[in-house]
């Protein structure tokens, strides 16, 4: 298919996906998942047309959906797949964001290795442009990781961020940091 016709494809989904979030007399609440599905498959053809910020978008109103059902792991997974275009965006800020609150929706739904693993990512993308959010998300990657018990994997960790502070020429810094 050209990229028109998969933009005008995910414009339909869209259409369909507000239509699944409307009640009316008969239809008291809204269809949650339908809608996020629909978002979903909207943002896969907005990113084969390369309307990257309209893919985004939708990925964004997906994780809302997901999250009115409480489907945290979905949601987060949303917000996942919104860090890798925002990356091709070159919206550096918005990735620290954004994977702040997937780190949340992946604690919430029990995964905090893959919220751990999240953060990794997205700081290693960020690291080279805003190096001082980096720091916070590898600090909250060890945070996350210490909470479960794995001080070998938040070593890993403290020794990204320390290679980060040598390179920004900040050699005293101070991780509070409760070993129990």
């Amino acid at each position: 298919m050209t990229s028109s016709k998969k933009s005008a494809e995910g414009t339909d989904l869209v259409q369909q996906a507000e239509k699944y979030l409307k009640t009316s007399l008969l239809k008291w609440k809204p269809d949650y998942e339908l809608a996020a599905d629909s978002y979903n498959k909207a943002a896969t053809c907005f990113k084969t047309a390369k309307e990257l910020q309209k893919a985004k978008d939708c990925l964004y109103k997906a994780s809302d959906c997901y999250k009115q059902t409480k489907a945290y792991f979905s949601a987060a997974k949303s917000l996942d797949q919104a860090i890798l275009l925002l990356k091709e965006l070159q919206d550096w800020k918005e990735i620290s964001t954004i994977a702040h609150k997937a780190c949340q929706l992946f604690q919430e739904h029990g995964s905090p290795d893959t919220a751990a693993l999240l953060l990794d990512k997205s700081a290693k993308m960020i690291e080279p442009h805003l190096p001082e959010d980096a720091l916070v998300l590898y600090k909250r990657a060890m945070e996350v990781v210490m909470v479960e018990d794995r001080p070998r994997q938040a070593s890993e960790f403290a020794s990204r961020a320390g290679r980060l502070l040598v390179r920004l020429g900040r050699f005293v810094f101070n991780f509070k940091m409760d070993f129990d």
